[in-house]
């Protein structure tokens, strides 16, 4: 069971506050455009994202990245629920904020501080404190409430650079369990040879495991399949292409490595919801978000108008 307490939006900026009250893992394991400021007000939950699972608690942020594969879940055996807050603001309306006041270099800020972070009371009154004054600005929606939004977030954003610059991230869970550590290992590898289809034949010689071993620590700790992993890096990879380059499509297939061009524009509709080529043609006028939607799971709509799939 879970209540949305609050949702508003305006101009590339989003507030929502969720109450779950009982366990819930992500069915969606996506990536998206926008950035997320992620508040755990109550509970705990299980994030993973750059090939590393992470444990968030109460009073802990959570910056996401733009494009940042990522899922996240309860602990292992707790039924508990959790209430927390995103504020998400698209890559575009960051790099409006970038060209404000290039020497913040804040899209460069959350390539470099993307993680888990514990805040002291100062700092989590901090962060409610902004979502309380965004949440009244698009409730009463005043003369000049964007600007006052924006103002806001830049002050905060200000105050939470100097914070983090001097804050160690938290560290994975379990990096020296073997369980975790072949884990964290075969997505390593995963990630960086997702051009190519990585059987398990393959993982299995190079980690010295078996390869029911492999699916079973895998799937338990990050969450994904070993295929699933695997596509999500390709197709996120894709996307990088049909932004930066002028590789047509036929291009792009072959240098992931698939070998059907037919499937690979079946599985990059699958998790961007259009086919690639309709994909490019939107680039300049709308920014789709990811569904990396898996046969036998369920599937969303669109380009997730009221934001990316709610962890």
């Amino acid at each position: 069971m879970e209540k949305v307490t609050y949702f508003g939006e305006t101009d590339g900026v989003s507030l929502e506050q969720m109450v779950r009250y009982e366990k819930f893992d992500m069915r969606v394991k996506h990536f998206h455009t926008q950035y997320e400021i992620f508040y755990i007000v109550e509970g705990e939950r299980v994030f993973f994202f750059n090939n590393r699972e992470y444990v968030a608690r109460a009073g802990d942020l959570i910056l996401v990245n733009s494009n940042l594969i990522h899922m996240t879940r309860s602990l292992s055996g707790s039924n508990a629920g959790h209430n927390r807050i995103i504020l998400y603001v698209t890559r575009e309306k960051m790099e409006a904020y970038d060209a404000l006041f290039p020497a913040l270099h804040l899209v460069q800020f959350f390539d470099d501080y993307y993680g888990v972070y514990h805040l002291d009371r100062e700092q989590q009154a901090l962060i409610l404190s902004l979502f309380r004054s965004i949440r009244h600005a698009l409730s009463t929606r005043s003369r000049n409430y964007r600007t006052g939004i924006d103002l806001d977030i830049l002050a905060w954003l200000f105050k939470l650079m100097e914070f983090v610059r001097r804050q160690h991230q938290e560290t994975p869970s379990d990096s020296d369990n073997p369980k975790y550590r072949a884990a964290y290992l075969i997505a390593d590898y995963l990630s960086e040879n997702c051009e190519h289809a990585v059987s398990l034949d393959e993982l299995s010689e190079r980690f010295f495991l078996s390869k029911s071993y492999i699916c079973r620590i895998f799937k338990e700790i990050t969450g994904y399949t070993i295929r699933e992993y695997t596509n999500i890096h390709r197709i996120r990879k894709a996307k990088r292409y049909l932004e930066e380059t002028d590789m047509s499509i036929s291009e792009i297939s072959h240098a992931l490595g698939y070998e059907s061009l037919t499937y690979f524009e079946r599985m990059f509709k699958q998790y961007m919801t259009l086919s690639p080529l309709k994909y490019r043609k939107t680039l300049n006028t709308v920014t789709y978000t990811n569904d990396p939607a898996q046969a036998g799971e369920d599937t969303s709509l669109g380009a997730f108008p009221d934001g990316p799939p709610r962890a």
